[in-house]
Formats: structure tokens, C-alpha cells, sequence
């Protein structure tokens, strides 16, 4: 017995699409945002779910319920779900947070299990309530079933580095697209990770959304930082 987890990421939302850090501060989700979360729900409706969970946070809320109007399910708000604080550097673009917190964003490149975000959250305190979360999930379904999981991108690469224990410095490997499925079957504490970032529901052909965070990850990685 076993429960396959779907962790989807909320829509695009204002600041998303400006390129902005979010975290835990919300803005709405754009019309594509929303086109998004519906193209997500469809492709899953034919999964029958044993019970589906959100993020408290405005933006997965608002994907939640895109979620309930199609698959006819009602959601159960778990605030272990919610997104990493970036503290300081919410609402501030990428180039913005090089320039004002410049040292603080280097070492969180590097290693952001033990370096936030200016007074921020490190991925050691998200992975700690992400675990708790997820294994009060498992512990809900009875160790089975299909559990449908709406939440953050920040979440969800925190949640697969640690499952895939993988080295600190190549975290910014995993990439997460907004309305992105990805399917993890626990049995108890054990992982076994079928599908990652599938986004194959939201065009008809393949689109490179993804290249623009990449390619800040690689600027950085050329600079050396």
C-alpha cells in the first residue's frame, strides 16, 4: 500500500509574470494563470481522487478552487503546504536582489539549506514542515490512495531535493513551471518519483516557458558566484 501523491503548482500570477519574488506575499493569478490551473485540472480529471489539499496562500487557494469547480471535489487548506518565505526580497525582481542583498543571495545559491533569503527561510525549515505535512497526509489516506497536492514551485523543488538527497549546490537543477504536475508515490517515508515538471497539458506543442529562469541560473553560474 502506497499513496501517489500529484504536487501541482499554482498558475501564473501579476508578479510572476513581472518576474518578481513571491514567496509568501500573494498576488492573483493572471488570465493565462487561470488557463493554466483549468488545462491542469482536466488533464487529471479522470483520476479519482481520495483527497486534495491546497496551500493557504491567495494564489494556490485561487488554483484550488479552479481544481473544485472541475473535478467536483472539495479541498482541505494545510498551512505546511504554503511557499518559503523569501523575506526581503518579495516583491523585488531578480536584478534588484543582486544589487541590494548581493552577498545574502550568493551564499543562498550555493547552499540555501543553511543561507535564507534576507530574513528569509532556508530550505531546511521548508523541508522539515514540508515533511510534516506530507506525512500527515499519508497518515490521513491510511498509507494509500490518490492524493491530489496544489502548492508552490519553491515547495515542490525542496520537497524533490530532499527526497532525491541531492547535493546542496544543485538545488536550481530541478525547474518548476507554473501549472506543472509532478507525481511522487510514498510507501511511508520512501519516494519513488514517476514524473517531474510535466507541462505537456498546457501546449499543443512543446514551449520553452522555463528557459528564462534557467538562463538566470546560468548568468549566475558564468559569473562565478
Amino acid at each position: 500500500m502506497a499513496v501517489k501523491i500529484f504536487l501541482v503548482r499554482h498558475g501564473q500570477t501579476l508578479w510572476n509574470l513581472e518576474s518578481r519574488y513571491q514567496g509568501i506575499t500573494n498576488t492573483p493569478l493572471t488570465e493565462e494563470g487561470k488557463k493554466q490551473a483549468s488545462c491542469a485540472a482536466k488533464y487529471l480529471s479522470k483520476v479519482e481522487f481520495d483527497s486534495f489539499y491546497s496551500s493557504p496562500i491567495g494564489r494556490t487557494v485561487e488554483t484550488a478552487e479552479i481544481f473544485k469547480k472541475i473535478l467536483k471535489k472539495d479541498y482541505v487548506i494545510k498551512d505546511d503546504l504554503k511557499e518559503m518565505s523569501f523575506g526581503a526580497w518579495e516583491g523585488l525582481v531578480f536584478s534588484d536582489i543582486i544589487s541590494k542583498h548581493s552577498t545574502d543571495f550568493q551564499n543562498w545559491i550555493k547552499d540555501p539549506f543553511n543561507n535564507p533569503p534576507t530574513k528569509g527561510e532556508t530550505f531546511s525549515e521548508i523541508i522539515e514542515r514540508g515533511r510534516k505535512g506530507i506525512e500527515e497526509i499519508i497518515e490521513e489516506n491510511n498509507n494509500e490512495g490518490n492524493v491530489l497536492v496544489v502548492t508552490h514551485g519553491g515547495f515542490i523543488v525542496a520537497m524533490l531535493v530532499y527526497w532525491l538527497k541531492m547535493a546542496a549546490d544543485r538545488w536550481s537543477s530541478i525547474i518548476q513551471s507554473h501549472g506543472a504536475i509532478n507525481v511522487v508515490v510514498m510507501d511511508k517515508d520512501h519516494p519513488f518519483i514517476s514524473t517531474i515538471n510535466f507541462t505537456g497539458h498546457l501546449d499543443k506543442y512543446y514551449s520553452g516557458s522555463s528557459d528564462k529562469v534557467i538562463k538566470n541560473y546560468v548568468s549566475l553560474r558564468n559569473k562565478k558566484l
